[in-house]
């Protein structure tokens, strides 16, 4: 199980995010939550996309991303919570 990180007790000294976790050895990131859904027309493979907050990058350049709806299969739970908030997103 992970644990979270201990907050930085070095002045001006930005840690850096630890490594992910591996699964089926693919690289495994946390998501914090999903935050916004969109349908892309021009992406081949999966039109809807889900824009997520990662829980280890808070506050860094890569806290959110669009990611394709079929790569989010280990978090049902994050996509059920997002669409009862906002049933009338796609």
């Amino acid at each position: 199980m992970l644990e979270p990180t201990t907050p930085n007790v070095i002045p001006n000294w930005v840690q850096p995010p630890l490594p992910p976790v591996y699964v089926d050895d693919e690289p495994e990131f946390e998501i914090a939550e999903v935050l916004d859904s969109k349908v892309d027309n021009c992406c081949c493979k999966c039109k809807l996309l889900y824009l997520v907050c990662w829980t280890r990058y808070k506050g860094t350049n890569k806290e959110t991303s669009w990611i394709l709806a079929m790569e989010l299969r280990n978090a049902p739970e994050l996509i059920s919570d997002f669409h009862l908030a906002y049933p009338v997103k796609v």
